[in-house]
């Protein structure tokens, strides 16, 4: 899709076309490893465990990449310097 095009719906408030048109939002934050001894095994568990990761649906991977950024830019990261 064009630039203009894009501008163009963007002006005119085409909220939903210019969604459709958005890539996913790819992004990858390092988690301090958990505090509690019950998370802790459940992670190393799922670590060692042979399946591999779950697979999400996109719409779920989404609100966790928007939580996760919005968590960073909230200044949730503080913890982790």
């Amino acid at each position: 899709m064009s630039a203009k095009t894009f501008s163009r719906d963007d002006a005119l408030g085409h909220i939903k076309k210019l969604r459709r048109m958005r890539q996913p939002l790819v992004l990858q934050v390092p988690l301090p490893p958990p505090r509690n001894p019950v998370a802790r095994g459940l992670a190393l568990r799922a670590m060692v465990a042979g399946a591999g990761k779950h697979i999400r649906s996109q719409g779920a991977q989404r609100r966790a990449d928007k939580v996760a950024l919005r968590q960073l830019t909230r200044g949730g990261a503080k913890d982790m310097d």
